[in-house]
């Protein structure tokens, strides 16, 4: 056999190995991906952590002369942008001079700042805060945080508010209380002791219903107390209110009236709170209705279709179904105009001098909140000098079957 012709063939078996252990160890998918130009890292300054881009705080990465780098998905829903934000200037996305001025300034000095955002179309307040980032190449980028803060500032200012009230309220009898107990101590004729007494006891009766409705209030708002739902006669609810508010009545010649359909379905209420709606309203009617005056209580059922076509009486909120439709008129004083969309806040008091005694401003606070909490509403049509109506409504017995 001629060895000579068989190198040939020895050659090319050995070129064909080489060739399929070279593809194996580099296939073209491999060598693909060496020959494609590698990504380029992220810039410094840019997050590197997931935990950013989660954040419901606005972030925003701005270069010294204002214009931003990167952001966040927060921030368009804070600063409510719809269109590009990377690449715009903060005047272009803000239009707030301010907020231009104050990250510039934040990258000249290189100091850490924040400041309140204030907007006004929608009344807005948002806290700003700016870090100062200085880069490998000396520039500077301010890492601009930004949170809308306006409910938090209303829930602090309604908590100051009220604890100047509570302070208000508190002051005014224990004062009382001091100068009569003083008075008492000085051993005075004992008319003037007896006097004395007395009013320490109404002064005490002040301090017992302010506690008491303090208490009330706090514990329908923290969601404590469960109401007790049952079948209730509507004619009967009505008349022990007016009997238990008829010796305050009588003692400022106030005529206390009643008028309803011969008959009227069950409400599904809670009795003592529902017994409070209508004590509070009506004690609110006697001390703003002057003497010999009149107050006259309604009640007729509605029905309100689920179509939302509702009568042009009620709220138009109010939800569907059969309900019990309670007023209570005065022919008092009234309540301004500007004064009834806050009528039933806390503490809120339309005019002492325009009403007789004093109150804890809590009473209209509470019915809202007992009203609501057994699905109805409440409201109040006035006019200065021509009286006042409290509307709300209640389930009958009827609706919740």
């Amino acid at each position: 056999m001629n060895l000579d012709a068989l190198y040939p063939w020895f050659f090319a078996i050995a070129a064909i190995i080489w060739l399929i252990i070279t593809w194996q160890q580099n296939p073209p998918e491999r060598r693909i991906k060496r020959e494609a130009p590698s990504t380029p890292e992220p810039p410094p300054f840019l997050p590197n952590d997931i935990a950013v881009e989660m954040l419901d705080i606005g972030v925003m990465y701005v270069s010294a002369d204002g214009v931003v780098l990167h952001h966040n998905p927060a921030l368009r829903t804070v600063l409510r942008i719809d269109g590009g934000v990377d690449g715009q200037t903060i005047m272009s996305l803000v239009r707030d001079h301010q907020l231009d001025e104050f990250v510039r300034d934040t990258a000249t000095k290189r100091v850490n700042d924040e400041m309140q955002l204030h907007q006004r179309n929608p009344s807005r307040t948002m806290r700003v805060v700016a870090r100062p980032m200085v880069l490998p190449n000396e520039d500077v980028v301010v890492m601009v945080l930004i949170r809308d803060v306006t409910q938090i500032n209303q829930l602090e200012r309604a908590r100051r508010d009220m604890i100047v009230s509570i302070s208000h309220e508190l002051r005014t009898p224990l004062a009382a209380l001091k100068i009569l107990s003083d008075t008492i101590v000085s051993q005075p004729p004992p008319e003037v002791a007896q006097r004395m007494a007395m009013r320490i006891s109404d002064e005490v009766d002040a301090l017992t219903r302010l506690v008491e409705d303090l208490h009330d209030l706090s514990q329908i708002e923290a969601g404590r107390i469960a109401l007790q739902y049952a079948q209730y006669d509507t004619v009967a609810l009505i008349q022990q209110a007016i009997e238990r508010s008829t010796p305050q009545a009588n003692a400022h010649h106030i005529t206390l009236q009643a008028t309803y359909p011969d008959t009227l379905p069950a409400v599904m209420v809670d009795r003592g709170r529902m017994a409070q709606v209508f004590l509070n309203l009506l004690h609110n009617a006697v001390k703003f209705t002057p003497d010999h005056g009149a107050i006259r209580v309604d009640a007729r059922v509605v029905h309100l279709p689920s179509d939302g076509a509702a009568l042009t009486n009620l709220p138009a909120d109010h939800p569907p179904g059969e309900w019990m439709l309670l007023s209570i008129a005065d022919n008092g004083v009234g309540i301004p105009l500007e004064h009834q969309h806050r009528i039933f806040e806390r503490f809120y008091k339309v005019d002492q001098a325009r009403t007789r005694g004093s109150g804890t401003g809590l009473g209209l606070a509470i019915v809202r909140h007992l009203v609501e909490g057994h699905g109805g509403r409440v409201w109040l049509s006035s006019t200065v000098g021509n009286g006042t109506t409290f509307y709300f409504t209640i389930p009958t017995a009827q609706s919740n079957e």
